[in-house]
Protein backbone atom coordinates (compact mmCIF):
# COMPACT_ATOMS: atom_id res chain seq x y z
CA UNK A 1 0.00 0.00 0.00
CA UNK A 2 3.27 2.52 0.49
CA UNK A 3 4.80 1.51 -3.03
CA UNK A 4 1.25 2.51 -4.20
CA UNK A 5 1.08 5.88 -2.87
CA UNK A 6 4.36 6.76 -3.36
CA UNK A 7 4.44 5.83 -6.78
CA UNK A 8 0.89 7.98 -7.58
CA UNK A 9 3.29 10.88 -6.02
CA UNK A 10 6.04 10.65 -8.08
CA UNK A 11 3.63 9.72 -11.09
CA UNK A 12 1.84 13.22 -10.06
CA UNK A 13 5.26 15.01 -9.85
CA UNK A 14 6.06 13.84 -13.27
CA UNK A 15 3.10 14.28 -15.04
CA UNK A 16 2.93 17.76 -13.26
CA UNK A 17 6.32 18.87 -14.26
CA UNK A 18 6.00 17.44 -18.14
CA UNK A 19 3.35 19.90 -18.46
CA UNK A 20 0.03 18.22 -20.02
CA UNK A 21 -2.52 19.25 -17.20
CA UNK A 22 -4.94 21.63 -18.59
CA UNK A 23 -3.71 21.12 -22.26
CA UNK A 24 -5.76 19.97 -25.19
CA UNK A 25 -4.46 16.70 -27.06
CA UNK A 26 -1.40 16.93 -28.49
CA UNK A 27 -0.90 16.96 -32.72
CA UNK A 28 3.20 15.48 -32.00
CA UNK A 29 2.06 12.50 -30.51
CA UNK A 30 -1.02 11.32 -33.05
CA UNK A 31 1.66 9.87 -35.02
CA UNK A 32 1.67 6.82 -32.53
CA UNK A 33 -1.51 5.88 -32.08
CA UNK A 34 -2.06 6.17 -35.81
CA UNK A 35 1.03 3.83 -36.00
CA UNK A 36 -0.34 1.62 -33.09
CA UNK A 37 -3.85 1.72 -34.83
CA UNK A 38 -2.52 0.59 -38.12
CA UNK A 39 -0.22 -2.08 -36.87
CA UNK A 40 -2.79 -3.93 -35.13
CA UNK A 41 -5.68 -2.96 -37.27
CA UNK A 42 -7.41 -1.59 -34.42
CA UNK A 43 -10.22 1.30 -35.34
CA UNK A 44 -9.68 2.92 -31.72
CA UNK A 45 -6.08 3.65 -30.12
CA UNK A 46 -4.88 5.76 -27.18
CA UNK A 47 -2.17 7.62 -26.04
CA UNK A 48 -3.41 8.22 -22.14
CA UNK A 49 -1.85 10.16 -19.08
CA UNK A 50 -3.17 9.78 -15.99
CA UNK A 51 -3.06 12.20 -12.86
CA UNK A 52 -5.31 12.25 -9.94
CA UNK A 53 -8.42 10.25 -10.35
CA UNK A 54 -8.44 11.66 -14.02
CA UNK A 55 -7.27 9.52 -17.18
CA UNK A 56 -6.42 12.68 -19.89
CA UNK A 57 -6.14 11.80 -22.99
CA UNK A 58 -3.71 13.23 -24.95
CA UNK A 59 -3.60 11.57 -28.51
CA UNK A 60 -6.14 9.41 -30.17
CA UNK A 61 -7.30 7.88 -33.16
CA UNK A 62 -11.20 6.61 -33.37
CA UNK A 63 -12.50 8.03 -30.57
CA UNK A 64 -13.22 12.00 -29.64
CA UNK A 65 -12.67 12.48 -25.82
CA UNK A 66 -10.43 14.54 -23.49
CA UNK A 67 -10.58 13.01 -19.77
CA UNK A 68 -12.58 10.49 -18.16
CA UNK A 69 -12.51 9.32 -14.31
CA UNK A 70 -9.70 6.89 -14.12
CA UNK A 71 -11.31 4.21 -12.49
CA UNK A 72 -13.30 3.77 -15.85
CA UNK A 73 -11.17 3.07 -17.91
CA UNK A 74 -8.12 0.43 -18.43
CA UNK A 75 -5.30 2.02 -18.21
CA UNK A 76 -5.93 2.68 -14.21
CA UNK A 77 -5.67 -1.14 -14.49
CA UNK A 78 -2.45 -1.62 -16.56
CA UNK A 79 -0.18 1.54 -15.28
CA UNK A 80 2.89 0.13 -13.21
CA UNK A 81 2.38 -3.78 -14.13
CA UNK A 82 5.45 -5.63 -14.86
CA UNK A 83 4.35 -6.83 -18.53
CA UNK A 84 1.52 -5.00 -20.66
CA UNK A 85 -2.23 -5.81 -20.08
CA UNK A 86 -3.92 -7.91 -22.87
CA UNK A 87 -7.87 -8.13 -22.09
CA UNK A 88 -9.17 -10.13 -24.99
CA UNK A 89 -12.92 -10.27 -24.56
CA UNK A 90 -13.48 -8.14 -21.71
CA UNK A 91 -17.57 -9.07 -21.62
CA UNK A 92 -16.12 -11.97 -20.51
CA UNK A 93 -13.71 -11.31 -18.07
CA UNK A 94 -15.41 -10.63 -14.31
CA UNK A 95 -12.87 -7.69 -13.67
CA UNK A 96 -13.61 -5.98 -16.69
CA UNK A 97 -17.24 -6.50 -17.94
CA UNK A 98 -18.44 -3.85 -15.62
CA UNK A 99 -16.08 -1.40 -17.17
CA UNK A 100 -18.73 1.75 -18.44
CA UNK A 101 -16.56 1.85 -21.53
CA UNK A 102 -17.35 -1.76 -21.92
CA UNK A 103 -21.20 -1.64 -21.01
CA UNK A 104 -21.94 1.09 -22.90
CA UNK A 105 -19.75 3.34 -25.77
CA UNK A 106 -18.07 2.43 -27.57
CA UNK A 107 -18.28 -1.02 -25.87
CA UNK A 108 -14.86 -2.20 -25.95
CA UNK A 109 -13.89 -6.33 -25.98
CA UNK A 110 -10.19 -6.10 -26.24
CA UNK A 111 -7.70 -3.90 -24.72
CA UNK A 112 -3.79 -4.43 -25.49
CA UNK A 113 -1.82 -1.49 -23.55
CA UNK A 114 1.84 -0.53 -22.95
CA UNK A 115 3.18 1.99 -20.11
CA UNK A 116 4.40 4.98 -20.94
CA UNK A 117 7.76 5.03 -18.93
CA UNK A 118 10.05 8.30 -18.09
CA UNK A 119 13.95 7.66 -17.67
CA UNK A 120 13.44 7.70 -13.92
CA UNK A 121 11.13 4.85 -14.08
CA UNK A 122 7.83 6.18 -13.70
CA UNK A 123 4.73 5.46 -15.48
CA UNK A 124 3.01 8.04 -16.31
CA UNK A 125 -0.12 6.81 -18.56
CA UNK A 126 -0.61 4.18 -21.27
CA UNK A 127 -0.20 3.66 -25.17
CA UNK A 128 -3.52 1.23 -25.85
CA UNK A 129 -4.93 -0.15 -28.77
CA UNK A 130 -8.47 -0.90 -28.17
CA UNK A 131 -11.48 -2.98 -30.64
CA UNK A 132 -15.00 -3.58 -29.90
CA UNK A 133 -14.62 -6.93 -31.03
CA UNK A 134 -12.99 -10.06 -29.04
CA UNK A 135 -9.51 -10.77 -30.57
CA UNK A 136 -7.35 -14.02 -29.93
CA UNK A 137 -3.82 -12.40 -28.08
CA UNK A 138 -1.72 -10.54 -29.76
CA UNK A 139 1.56 -12.35 -30.68
CA UNK A 140 4.99 -11.71 -29.30
CA UNK A 141 6.06 -9.37 -32.44
CA UNK A 142 3.11 -7.58 -31.86
CA UNK A 143 3.36 -6.87 -27.78
CA UNK A 144 7.10 -6.16 -28.58
CA UNK A 145 6.22 -3.63 -31.01
CA UNK A 146 3.85 -2.02 -29.11
CA UNK A 147 5.73 -1.64 -26.16
CA UNK A 148 8.72 0.08 -28.50
CA UNK A 149 6.11 2.63 -29.78
CA UNK A 150 5.45 3.32 -26.12
CA UNK A 151 8.62 4.07 -25.28
CA UNK A 152 9.56 5.84 -28.18
CA UNK A 153 6.38 8.10 -27.40
CA UNK A 154 7.39 8.44 -23.60
CA UNK A 155 10.47 9.97 -24.80
CA UNK A 156 8.91 11.89 -26.88
CA UNK A 157 7.14 13.64 -23.98
CA UNK A 158 10.26 14.23 -21.84
CA UNK A 159 11.95 15.48 -24.88
CA UNK A 160 9.22 18.25 -25.47
CA UNK A 161 8.60 19.06 -21.70
CA UNK A 162 12.96 19.69 -21.63
CA UNK A 163 12.83 21.45 -24.11
CA UNK A 164 9.55 23.35 -23.35
CA UNK A 165 11.52 24.02 -19.64
CA UNK A 166 14.53 24.87 -20.60
CA UNK A 167 13.23 27.92 -22.66
CA UNK A 168 11.66 29.03 -19.80
CA UNK A 169 14.73 28.77 -17.70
Amino acid sequence: MLWKMLRERSRSRAVRHLGVLGTPAEPGLDRFVAQAASAFAAPISLLTVLHDQQMLVKASTGLDMECLPRKDGFCHYAVDQDDLLEVCDALADPFFRTLPCVTSEPHVRYYLGAPLTLTHDIDIGMLCVVDTVARPPASRDQRSYLIGLARQAADAIERRADFRNGLAA
